[in-house]
């Protein structure tokens, strides 16, 4: 039984012997370059190194055309001022850090006039958008031996937030409410023309809106906000996913987003990952007692155990085995993997995985 396979069957609560053993987060650069340090191979990633299987992306482009012009602002030994091709906004980069954003300290959409001036860039066909080798790509999805996902990035918040700032984005709802349905509403339509193509010819193991919608707490917004200005759009969307025989529909957000999730329930999505367990109502095994198993999950590994090692990590897994056992869970590591972990120890905590038989 391969790792689609063994995903398929795990989030319909179906027997398997194994759970399948997958990368579910990036690697910082900064790790990677620890690790080959430590052994790893130059140009081999984890994945392959250690053997483990991973969540393979549907192509469906969603990034500007044409993206925004570069310009670098500042520079110096440590740090770096940018524009981020992609959304645009005025960035700041730690050289020891290059994948890491320390700061935005401009964006592109203040106004709905902003909005319209740089909504062209999404506005290109369809077809443009399509890779020119969509045949094969349609069949290497179809013959994985991996999971296949189709990730909507950025969905609503994360769109809101890269191109106006958190504090911007999150007065808009009260002080400009036209802009964020209209941003909204046109982004819902052209996510929804990207990936109709791929909806009718790929067999989609999960789909996946990236959000990242709380924080240790709470939800940064209120269910009532999230229920004006996100489901008008987000239920069609879904119910165009939903046509297609797509049967885990999940939300990507850390944090702690006990308190939306019956409406995410009631709305069709059935799934949350990376569940982080940063308060007593995000522990895996509260939420299966609180949800049943209407709600799937993935994660529940703090990452931080792994710089502790492999006791630390043997005792985060073993909380977590009664979920492993009843099915609709698959632990993994609840964000990305820092250079604060050893190769050494990232390596136990995959082969721990590995291990367990069901």
């Amino acid at each position: 039984m391969n790792n689609r396979e063994c995903f398929k069957k795990i989030m319909n609560y179906q027997p398997v012997d194994r759970i399948p053993v997958m990368a579910f987060e990036p690697y910082e650069k900064t790790a990677i370059n620890r690790w080959v340090d430590e052994g790893l191979k130059p140009g081999v990633s984890p994945e392959d190194a250690l053997g483990i299987g991973k969540l393979i992306k549907v192509p469906a482009y969603l990034s500007p055309v044409p993206s925004f012009d570069y310009q670098v602002f500042y520079e110096d030994d440590d740090c770096i001022i940018e524009t981020d091709k992609t959304y645009g906004a005025k960035v700041k980069k730690m050289k020891s850090a290059p994948s890491m954003y320390y700061g935005y300290l401009d964006h592109q959409v203040k106004t709905l006039e902003d909005w319209k001036r740089i909504r062209y860039r999404y506005e290109s066909s369809v077809e443009s958008r399509m890779p020119a080798n969509f045949n094969d790509i349609v069949e290497q999805l179809n013959s994985s031996e991996n999971p296949v996902k189709l990730e909507i990035f950025p969905y609503f918040f994360r769109l809101g937030f890269y191109l106006m700032g958190m504090e911007n984005f999150m007065l808009a709802f009260y002080d400009q409410p036209e802009l964020i349905h209209e941003m909204f509403s046109f982004w819902n339509e052209f996510v929804i023309k990207m990936i109709k193509p791929f909806l009718s010819k790929v067999d989609i193991d999960i789909f996946v809106l990236m959000e990242d919608l709380a924080y240790n707490k709470a939800p940064h917004l209120p269910p009532d906000i999230y229920k004006e200005f996100w489901l008008p759009y987000q239920d069609k969307l879904i119910a165009e996913v939903k046509k297609h025989q797509v049967e885990n529909i999940c939300v990507w957000t850390a944090g702690d987003i006990d308190v939306m999730i019956p409406m995410l329930l009631e709305h069709d999505i059935n799934c949350i990952w990376p569940i982080e367990r940063c308060s007593p109502n995000m522990d895996p095994l509260v939420l299966r007692k609180k949800y049943g198993k209407k709600l799937k999950m993935s994660g529940g590994i703090p990452w931080k155990c792994l710089i502790k090692g492999p006791k630390a990590i043997d005792e985060e897994i073993d909380k977590l085995m009664p979920l492993i056992i009843e099915g609709g869970f698959i632990p993994a590591l609840d964000d990305m993997v820092s250079p604060e972990v050893s190769l050494e120890n990232y390596r136990y905590y995959i082969n721990k995985l590995k291990s367990i038989r069901l």
